[in-house]
């Protein structure tokens, strides 16, 4: 189910970057800060926007942020204060809690005071990038829990006139074509998708492929792409 309602404490520039997106993607979102600044730059796009310092306990519980579906601890500097919010959250109740981290010590702190999940944006994001220009081909990627990973990626030129049964993605890489996203004619950005190709469907120039396996097999073919190879 998409998230209901969420609360982001700390408005720096990821936490007002993630306040924004989540309220953009429709959740009724609170964000808060100490720095009055901040929250004024924030509550028009936002469902509520207050000032308040939530390393004290009495100002926590009259926020109301432990009512939210998901609280962010997105604190950019300030260890003691992430801990001790944290903690806090947890006392009080806060259904979920996803909190910024700055190093290893302070996720598994975090981890122990409550949190269910840690992220550092830099470390994240350093991987990201470090993905995109290892395998530039690749459109996108999602991890899933059960091991497996769904990749995106532009037909390179061997897979182009070739049938989904020629490529023979799952025989060569254990991979599964789940959709084939073909641009619309004179409309940038938007794609007509094949959702399951059936066997004898052709791959054209520009087509971006939706393909379902392994994560270590989703890397083996990543290396084929990047040597310019596939087909």
């Amino acid at each position: 189910m998409p998230l209901k309602s969420a609360a982001v404490i700390g408005l720096g520039l990821f936490g007002r970057s993630l306040a924004k997106k989540l309220a953009e993607l429709g959740a009724e979102v609170m964000a808060v800060d100490k720095d009055e600044a901040l929250v004024e730059e924030i509550k028009d796009f936002v469902a509520s926007a207050i000032t308040a310092d939530l390393t004290n306990e009495k100002a926590l519980i009259d926020s109301g942020v432990c009512d939210a579906e998901c609280v962010v601890v997105a604190i950019g500097e300030g260890i003691e204060s992430s801990v001790l919010i944290t903690a806090l959250l947890q006392k009080h109740g806060a259904k979920k809690i996803v909190a910024r981290s700055h190093s290893e010590l302070h996720a598994r702190v975090l981890t122990a005071l409550g949190a269910k999940r840690t992220f550092d944006p830099e470390e994240e994001m350093g991987k990201v990038l470090a993905e995109e220009l290892y395998a530039p081909d690749f459109v996108g990627r999602i991890r899933l829990s059960t091991g497996q990973e769904v990749i995106e990626f532009e037909a390179p030129k061997p897979f182009v006139g070739k049938t989904v049964q020629e490529l023979q993605l799952r025989e060569k890489y254990h991979l599964n074509i789940i959709a084939i996203k073909r641009r619309k004619a004179d409309e940038e950005n938007q794609f007509e998708i094949n959702q399951l190709p059936r066997p004898g469907d052709l791959v054209l120039s520009g087509d971006v492929i939706v393909a379902i396996g392994p994560q270590d097999a989703a890397r083996r073919f990543e290396a084929v792409l990047a040597e310019g190879h596939g087909g």
